[in-house]
């Protein structure tokens, strides 16, 4: 059984020790050998990707003034951990941990050493069991085995490897780590430049001369808002854009580049450039190229005007530039979208209960009566976050928390509302105001101590009344519930919005107070002349109006030169509240009268008499109007009838030139009959053309005529008329004298205008119609003269009316002239016996 077992296996002899130390020799030096190449090419490959990556960078700042993108800088280190791992594990830690066997050793002394001849493979590798028992085969390997192990001692192990590709690959080695350490012996920054950009990936590792602040000069004020610092926002937000600065559309934006004071991290001081370049980059990805010079020392300012769009800004000066582009996003600037009004009128007005008293401001201006109190609500474009509103006596400012009122010069006063001047979502700007008179704010103007009263509630003006039930006294600061304003007031609204910015114009909203107009008193005297009797009535005509409403109206009179005026009541009540106060019209003969008999005066007295309207204005005093005084003088009826009698001469005469008239154009219508009747008898081609002609012209001659006449008749009409008035007004007797006068002259006369003058007309009318076209005229030239003929007939029975009332006046003329003589001779007997009676004594 055992022969069996040796029989199915091979049996090695234990190798020699000089031939096992010969192997073991080999194995270290082998293991040694591919470990120190792994590991110098390790240190080349490190000192080439360090030169690599240092020139690479070294160019891109050169060109951009900028590190590395973190992103590249981390794919590089990347790929240098996994290129120095393969290196490290392939080259240094597989040459130490691979197993070498025997045979493969045995292969390799074998090429290096021919003189072994085969002898240590056969050594090693052993002979197989089945040719062992052989005696010679036995001999023959001990033999080998023999003489192998004695060339085995005069081998040497070192002369199995060639060190010299070894030893050019450690000069590679030595002369690249040489390299590094001679640069970061001469720039000690290289090194850790190096080790913070490509080992700890910082953004930012450059240790730069010039570093630029950027400061946004925000209008308006000059407010300076620090632009997002890009280093910052590099180091925060790597891989996302930078921060966005919000810049009103259609403003200037001004960029002030500052160098800042101190040293660099280097430890220099800051360098000044000459200049900085800045590059705008807009939306569709054009650019624009400015170069700033400096404006101080250390400052350049940028300006880019009525910026309409968003964009990207970006900066180089000497070895710095921004990081990341400035963003600037151009947006909508805070204005006021709609401005409404809600109301309170004075109770004056009546509009309250007349008028919509919410009120939609369409344009930059409203008006509303002096005294009303609204609440004003604007509504933003977007959400604030703080308000103002700016009149000239005040500012309101606030937020959507707070109201406060800042007074200016001239003014004094306090907010007593709690109520914030902006909404929860800053979407509405509110506040109260109420409209007061221009003189309460010339009074508030001037806070001078003991004016008296004052709407505006100046402190040191007395007792001020504060518009809101509210009183301060002497010392004191007023409080208000409404702010005042006065009349012809601008609100200017500035607004801040929650993108921090400013309105660089302010939104103004004027406000007008329309002022409580004085009543207009349009009335005239009529059926009366300056000159009345001590019984007359004096009739008043026309109307007397007012904005709001009228409280009362009256007469007022004096007698001779007395200095106060004393009321006398219509007869016709006035309604309070009334727009218009009608006080009769003359036409339908109901007017207002004021009778002079009461007044009980004597004839040479004097009579001024005039009309008051006063309104119902309760802020301020009420509006009083006093129409012209007319001067009445009281005269005798005999006076009174002299005058009238000369009046009436006046007319007598216009009368008679009318008459005198009219017989022309009769005279000139009948001389021109011949000339019809030829025209209209002679063949069509024997009609000469100055007849035509002059036949024309008479025709448009005796119409133009016709209604001169009768203007000239309705005017003496109105003063026959006029004079019958006064008659009856005056309450002269007879009575009867105003009514013949009346019946016989006024009566016929409206009938010969209304009526007989406008035939005539018509007549005439037809003739030169007719005459134009050259139709048969002569009967129309009949009618017409006759119709004309008729007129002269009836004015001429009336002008004899008026003789024999001519003469009545004359008689009347004459008694009072013998009265007037009789009356001189009693005062001249009185005279000389009072004399005589004297002369006694």
């Amino acid at each position: 059984m055992s022969d069996i077992s040796l029989q199915s296996q091979n049996i090695r002899p234990a190798l020699p020790p000089t031939v096992r130390h010969l192997l073991g020799d080999v194995r270290g030096r082998l293991r040694k050998y591919g470990a120190l190449s792994g590991l110098l090419l390790l240190i080349s490959g490190a000192a080439v990707v360090f030169w690599l990556t240092t020139g690479l960078d070294s160019g891109w700042f050169a060109l951009q003034k900028l590190e590395l993108p973190v992103g590249l800088r981390s794919i590089l280190l990347t790929l240098m951990v996994l290129s120095g791992g393969w290196v490290l594990v392939t080259s240094v830690f597989f040459p130490l941990l691979r197993r070498l066997r025997d045979l493969d050793l045995a292969l390799l002394l074998e090429r290096r050493f021919p003189q072994f001849q085969d002898r240590l493979v056969t050594t090693v590798q052993g002979v197989p069991h089945s040719i062992v028992h052989e005696p010679l085969v036995r001999g023959m390997l001990q033999r080998t085995i023999s003489q192998a192990e004695d060339i085995s001692r005069d081998v040497e192990p070192s002369e199995v490897f060639n060190l010299e590709s070894l030893q050019k690959r450690g000069w590679i080695a030595g002369l690249l780590a040489l390299s590094v350490a001679i640069g970061g012996a001469a720039s000690p920054q290289m090194l850790s430049r190096w080790w913070n950009a490509f080992v700890q990936i910082e953004p930012v590792y450059h240790l730069r001369t010039t570093a630029l602040d950027v400061t946004v000069i925000a209008q308006p004020g000059d407010r300076r808002i620090s632009f997002p610092a890009p280093e910052a926002a590099a180091v925060e937000q790597a891989g996302k854009p930078q921060p966005a600065y919000l810049h009103p559309r259609g403003n200037d934006l001004e960029l002030q580049l500052s160098v800042p004071d101190g040293k660099s991290p280097a430890g220099k001081p800051w360098v000044v450039p000459e200049r900085v370049r800045v590059d705008v980059i807009r939306a569709d990805g054009t650019r624009s190229r400015t170069y700033v010079s400096s404006t101080s020392d250390r400052t350049f300012r940028f300006v880019l005007t009525r910026l309409q769009e968003s964009v990207q800004i970006e900066l180089l000066a000497g070895d710095y530039r921004s990081p990341q582009p400035l963003r600037v996003e151009a947006v909508a600037p805070p204005s006021i979208d709609e401005i409404s009004l809600t109301c309170t009128y004075p109770e004056y007005t009546g509009w309250n209960g007349l008028r919509e008293r919410s009120v939609k401001v369409l344009g930059s201006e409203v008006s509303l009566p002096v005294g009303t109190e609204f609440d004003l609500v604007a509504v933003s474009n977007k959400p604030l976050q703080a308000a103002r509103i700016v009149t000239d006596l005040f500012e309101l400012t606030g937020d959507s928390g707070s109201c406060r009122l800042i007074p200016r010069e001239g003014f004094q006063g306090r907010l007593q509302s709690t109520a914030p001047l902006l909404s929860a979502d800053g979407k509405f700007v509110t506040a109260k105001f109420r409209i007061t008179e221009q003189r309460e704010n010339a009074r508030s103007d001037t806070g001078d101590a003991g004016t008296g009263e004052s709407d505006t509630g100046d402190a040191g003006t007395g007792d001020a009344d504060t518009g809101d039930g509210e009183t301060a006294t002497s010392g004191e600061m007023a409080a208000f519930d409404v702010a005042p304003i006065p009349s012809n007031t601008s609100l200017r609204f500035s607004l801040h919005d929650r993108d921090d910015i400013v309105s660089v114009n302010p939104e103004s909203l004027r406000i007008r107070g329309i002022a409580d107009e004085a009543p207009v008193i349009a009335t005239r005297i009529v059926g009366v002349e300056n000159a009345v009797t001590r019984l007359a009535v004096i009739p008043v005509t026309g109307q007397i109006t007012d904005d709001y409403g009228l409280a009362a109206a009256n007469f007022e009179f004096v007698v001779d030169d007395a200095t106060e005026w004393r009321p006398r009541p219509f007869g016709q009540p006035l309604q309070t509240g009334t727009l218009r106060f009608e006080l009769g019209r003359e036409t339908e003969g109901d007017v207002e009268t004021f009778a002079v008999q009461p007044l009980d005066l004597t004839e040479g007295q004097t009579l001024s008499l005039t009309i008051t309207a006063t309104d119902g204005c309760s802020v301020g005093d009420p509006n009083v109007t006093r129409g012209e005084p007319v001067l009445f003088r009281i005269v005798s009826n005999e006076e009174l009838l002299s005058l009238l009698y000369t009046r009436e001469i006046t007319l007598r005469r216009r009368f008679e030139d009318v008459i005198r008239q009219l017989e022309q154009v009769r005279d000139d219508l009948i001389f021109h009959r011949d000339v019809a009747v030829r025209i209209d008898t002679a063949a069509a081609g024997g009609v000469k053309a100055e007849d035509r002609i002059g036949l024309t012209t008479a025709a448009t001659r005796s119409g133009n005529n016709l209604r001169r006449q009768n203007n000239e008749l309705r005017s003496i009409t109105e003063g026959f008329d006029d004079i019958v008035r006064q008659l009856i007004n005056n309450a002269v007797p007879p009575r009867q004298l105003a009514d013949k006068m009346r019946s016989d002259i006024v009566d016929p006369l409206q009938d010969v205008t209304g009526s007989l003058l406008i035939d005539a007309d018509k007549a005439v009318s037809r003739f030169r119609v007719a005459a134009t076209a050259g139709k048969p005229s002569a009967e129309l030239v009949d009618e017409s003269s006759q119709a004309v003929a008729a007129v002269i007939v009836r004015l001429q029975g009336i002008l004899e009316n008026v003789r024999d009332m001519a003469e009545f006046h004359e008689a009347l003329r004459d008694l009072k002239a013998i009265l007037e003589e009789q009356q001189r001779v009693l005062e001249e007997t009185k005279r000389l016996r009072n004399k005589g009676f004297l002369e006694d004594l």
